[in-house]
């Protein structure tokens, strides 16, 4: 084989590299970017003589990158973001395009930012359609694939890993929500440990509270109700002895016919990101709807924004 030299390493080259690497399969690449396994396996031999390393190795049934393949990750992933940005026109003009973005979100943000969000758009004249799915407490994965589609999430709990970026959207105490025709807040920890309380949980499992820090929450009684979103929780509180804990801006929206008081021990303030994976962070039209979530933040009052 004739060396090759750097300049010949094309886009669609180190594209094939970076989808093998997120999939961790060469059959699963080679879907995701509709090619035949044959022709991800060439561009891969091509790869691995100019970059001098096999990139990949057989780990049980599938495959993994080595030591030289995971330091390429970041460089590579740069130079398509570059190269992407090539094709952008100087000035993006939502109006002259059909939007669609996926974003991952808790019922606080779906019901009370993006629906006026959304009306103030198109009357602007913007064509934009929303898909929402529920975020929970989130890991990247949803950014991470790419065949997932989904270009953002609403969360208070950042995940981990080093492709993702995230900007602060305001911040909240966590309180105490109840019926005061019932019952008092709690008023000493012993009360609170106490009390039967509902509880959101994603996905069955993720509970709301996990934000709650430094409490140890092994310290609470199993909840006497677990829901999957907040607006279930006032008809189990409402009339009743059960209490939850949930976000204080929560009290101008979703909670606001429960009366709330603060925690009888001291937490820290829960933080609301909006993240998304590095690959979208030049995009226009990302940075573009990134500004329009930010700016619908900062005018929803009695909230403390960053």
């Amino acid at each position: 084989m004739n060396k090759i030299d750097y300049l010949d390493l094309d886009g669609n080259a180190l594209k094939t590299f970076l989808t093998v690497l997120e999939e961790n399969s060469v059959s699963k690449a080679a879907v995701r970017l509709n090619v035949s396994q044959s022709a991800i396996s060439h561009t891969l031999e091509k790869l691995r003589y100019a970059f001098k390393d096999p990139l990949f190795v057989r780990d049980g049934r599938g495959i993994a990158p080595t030591d030289k393949g995971k330091l390429l990750k970041g460089p590579v992933t740069q130079i398509l973001n570059e190269l992407k940005t090539l094709s952008y026109e100087d000035e993006f003009n939502p109006c002259e395009s059909n939007l669609e973005f996926t974003i991952a979100a808790n019922d606080f943000a779906v019901m009370f930012v993006f629906p006026g969000l959304l009306k103030q758009l198109n009357t602007d004249g913007v064509n934009l359609k929303f898909n929402f799915v529920p975020s929970g407490v989130p890991s990247i994965n949803p950014l991470r694939a790419r065949s997932s589609r989904c270009q953002m999430l609403i969360t208070p709990a950042l995940p981990e890993g080093k492709d993702f970026i995230a900007e602060e959207l305001l911040e909240s105490e966590m309180v105490c929500f109840y019926d005061a025709d019932y019952r008092d807040p709690p008023k000493t920890i012993k009360e609170y440990i106490d009390s039967q309380y509902v509880d959101v949980r994603f996905g069955g499992t993720e509970s709301s509270m996990m934000v709650l820090q430094p409490f140890d929450l092994k310290l609470l009684n199993t909840p006497s109700v677990t829901v999957s979103n907040f607006g279930a929780l006032p008809p189990f509180i409402k009339g009743g002895e059960l209490i939850t804990t949930q976000l204080g801006l929560i009290s101008d929206y979703t909670l606001q016919e429960l009366d709330s008081a603060p925690l009888p021990f001291p937490t820290d303030p829960v933080k609301l990101y909006m993240v998304w994976h590095q690959h979208d962070d030049e995009n226009p039209a990302h940075i573009w709807l990134r500004k329009k979530i930010k700016n619908a933040f900062n005018n929803l009052p009695s909230i403390t924004n960053h």
